[in-house]
């Protein structure tokens, strides 16, 4: 028997639904092994010329230019992403509001206290599924986010991986659980 109810989530996001530097995803595997090559790459020009640095006069600063540098672009890569992100929800109050999402066969209804729309399952170009959270993408840059702990029951994270399935063939990336 074929399952037809509809699954409703309301939403009030986090910053960490959408970004935590410390989550294990292909983005944060990127930073930090590029993090990890810069570093070394400082650490071999740092051994390698620190004697030929020192000797000159006010190599000193030269070497201790190079360390803030190596700082700033750790910094950069691994904690400007999350503040961006916490940034983002503090000067927009569209992210910090309640959503209420209905997702049903024919799409998703969401609904604010400012805004109601009904997309269609084609509007969203791919769905994929992390351990805390789903994400439905509308363009390269955007996208809806729907954390787990909104759910009511395992039932509706079931119900909605079917919907997905059903209705965005060879658009989405589930998990199996």
């Amino acid at each position: 028997m074929e399952d037809n109810r509809d699954v409703v989530v309301g939403v009030g996001l986090k910053p960490n639904d959408v970004y935590t530097p410390f989550s294990w995803s292909t983005g944060n595997l990127v930073r930090w092994v590029i993090s990890f090559v810069l570093c070394l790459i400082f650490y071999d020009v740092y051994k390698g010329s620190q004697e030929v640095i020192s000797s000159v006069q006010g190599g000193e600063s030269i070497l201790a230019v190079m360390a803030l540098l190596a700082l700033f672009i750790l910094f950069a890569l691994l904690v400007f992403p999350y503040l961006r992100m916490r940034a983002k929800f503090r000067k927009s109050p569209a992210m910090t509001m309640m959503w209420l999402y209905t997702f049903t066969a024919t799409g998703i209804r969401i609904q604010s206290d400012d805004a109601t729309s009904d997309c269609k399952w084609s509007l969203f170009l791919r769905a994929w599924e992390s351990p805390s959270v789903f994400v439905f993408s509308l363009t390269t840059h955007g996208a809806i986010y729907v954390p787990k702990r909104c759910f009511a029951s395992s039932n509706d994270v079931a119900r909605l991986r079917e919907l997905i399935r059903n209705n965005m063939p060879g658009k989405w990336r589930l998990r199996r659980d």
